[in-house]
């Protein structure tokens, strides 16, 4: 399914974010992976913001959707998740299990956004889609 434009930069982040987290869940936590996580955070923060963003303009265009409120609310639940599991990591318990467990909390993360959030989303409820209000 070819993305709707505001989601398609979302998309290619994704891509990166899934390098890391493969990293993550199978690699030790050496310096190397702590500095690309360290360097990685403030994209995650700006990412997980404009993700937000477009979902509650969605769910102004869209607010009886109740599925959508739904993948939202886990959607937010899951990026303070990661936030917090993020900055344990970095500040001092980088221990294999917790990266293991930050890498398998992003990969499921980008898979929910990518295959039922996105695509939810690309049904009618993003402003400026045709036929829909903007």
């Amino acid at each position: 399914m070819q993305r709707h434009e505001s989601l398609q930069p979302l998309s290619r982040e994704h891509h990166q974010t899934l390098k890391i987290a493969r990293r993550l869940q199978w690699g030790e936590p050496d310096a190397d992976l702590l500095r690309d996580l360290t360097e990685h955070r403030g994209e995650l923060e700006a990412h997980f913001a404009t993700e937000e963003s477009i979902g509650r303009q969605a769910l102004r265009q869209c607010p009886t959707d109740t599925t959508l409120a739904g993948q939202l609310d886990r959607m937010q639940r899951e990026h303070r998740q990661i936030e917090e599991l993020l900055t344990a990591v970095l500040d001092g318990d980088g221990e294999q299990s917790n990266c293991h467990r930050l890498g398998e909390l992003l990969v499921a993360h980008v898979r929910f956004e990518e295959r039922e959030l996105f695509n939810h989303l690309q049904e009618g409820c993003l402003p400026g889609q045709a036929g829909e209000p903007a």
